[in-house]
């Protein structure tokens, strides 16, 4: 890197919208070099750096710093090298091809120097959402210290205890795409003279993957040992913990940690899925069905664990509709569906509609369920041709509508199959049912006396 970075003049400076903020993007891997990013970025932070492995790319903007590194050197050396060469109090340190949101990013006029947001990193796959916490706005003035430990790991938790460091309670939020520990190699770490707290969670949510339930309980519980430890850090590891208990089907134990941590802090959501799972295994209904409900409460927070995981809102309503059957909440079930379809915009899926429908005929609810035979249905009835398996599934609902009594719009389902298929009797002899339950005799009579 260059003996000293170039100061940036203070009229560009000023007219950043984080004119208190150096901006540090480390890319492992020059496939994540995006210029029109650096572009982009470099319109909102004071100073701009890129990390990156050899020499800077032809393209790479003219008002951006390039810091060099070696590819041997650990990434927690290059970020405290970084930070004895800023020019701001405050940096933060941004990786590959992560996006900040930068909304969530605190005003100049409220920051502390000993007050801290940690960042959360949000990775979406299909329909969980991962989130992990670590400590990535760091203000540099505070000890000449180096503030990240590790080898690739780039823990500051040590830091932050040592030096008395509050966390606000409002992360500043990231999002990427690519996995977070996945360079982690466990071996490096442990080589190192002392090791960072993280790489406990690291490997136990390794072991965890792996199936390997007993090593990493042990790593939790090592963990958990240590005094110093960030608070997002610490309910990760009870998590872990209680989710080897009940992969073990040690479920009161695990339930007794889950409840444990949710005291701790309300805002997550891994201790709800727990439990959800272990009440569904044991076929306990109405407490699932609880637990899934506060669960779905707290789904538009933000969580306060790491290592925490979020089931989207489309496949939370289907579990509560699912679960809320299983319970016996009839009305609620429907009223999921309902919130369902509307989160769909209407797209929801055969079986989907089919559940539905089969809830609201027993529900007695005759519109919504005239609406959901006719989503499913209308492309099969006439003029449209109908096959072998559309035609039984209609003959079948159509009888679980009369059994309701709901004659009248059977009775015009089957004038209409009748006049598309004449030759059908049974067509013929469901019609005439339906005419004379709907007390028109003389149309029946007048079918009766054609057929004889």
């Amino acid at each position: 890197m260059e003996a000293g970075l170039k100061p940036i003049s203070n009229t560009n400076r000023e007219n950043k919208s984080l004119n208190w903020l150096t901006g540090v993007l480390f890319l492992s891997d020059a496939k994540f070099y995006d210029v029109e990013k650096v572009k982009l970025w470099d319109t909102y932070f004071s100073e701009l750096i890129v990390a990156g492995m050899g020499r800077k790319p032809e393209n790479f903007p003219d008002n951006v710093h390039w810091h060099e590194y070696e590819g041997d050197i650990s990434r927690s050396d290059v970020w405290n090298a970084i930070n004895k060469k800023v020019n701001n109090s405050w940096v933060l340190f941004l990786e590959d091809d992560e996006q900040p949101r930068f909304s969530s990013f605190p005003n100049a006029e409220n920051l502390e120097k000993m007050q801290w947001a940690p960042a959360i990193i949000n990775i979406q796959k299909q329909s969980t959402t991962h989130h992990f916490y670590q400590m990535r706005l760091v203000n540099v003035s505070i000890s000449k210290n180096d503030i990240f430990r590790g080898h690739h790991l780039t823990d500051a938790t040590e830091f932050v205890r040592s030096q008395g460091v509050d966390l606000s309670s409002k992360p500043i939020i990231i999002e990427r795409e690519s996995r977070v520990y996945s360079h982690i190699d466990i071996d490096k770490e442990l080589s190192l003279k002392k090791q960072a707290p993280k790489l406990y969670l690291v490997q136990g949510n390794r072991y965890l993957q792996d199936k390997k339930y007993v090593r990493a309980a042990a790593q939790f519980r090592q963990l958990l040992k240590k005094e110093r430890l960030l608070p997002f850090d610490r309910l990760a590891a009870v998590n872990g913990l209680a989710s080897c208990l009940a992969e073990q089907h040690k479920w009161e134990k695990a339930l007794s940690l889950t409840k444990q941590s949710l005291e701790a802090e309300s805002l997550q959501r891994l201790p709800y899925l727990i439990q959800f799972r272990i009440h569904e295994l044991r076929k306990e209904w109405q407490k699932a069905f609880d637990v899934l409900r506060q669960y779905y409460d707290r789904l538009s927070l933000f969580s306060s664990a790491s290592f925490d995981r979020k089931i989207d809102e489309e496949k939370s309503l289907i579990n509560l509709a699912n679960i809320a059957l299983k319970a016996g909440h009839r009305s609620k079930a429907t009223d999921y569906f309902d919130r369902l379809f509307s989160f769909k915009r209407g797209n929801a899926d055969e079986a989907m509609l089919e559940k539905a429908l089969l809830l609201s005929i027993e529900l007695n609810d005759l519109d919504r369920s005239v609406y959901l035979f006719e989503r499913m249905y209308n492309n099969h009835l006439p003029p449209n041709k109908m096959n072998g398996e559309s035609k039984k599934q209609i003959d079948e609902v159509m009888t679980m509508f009369m059994k309701k009594d709901w004659y009248d719009y059977v009775s015009n389902i089957y004038k209409k199959l009748h006049e598309a298929y004449p030759e059908d009797q049974e067509y013929k002899r469901k019609l005439i049912v339906t005419l004379t339950k709907t007390n028109r005799l003389d149309q029946a009579k007048k079918m009766v006396a054609n057929i004889v």
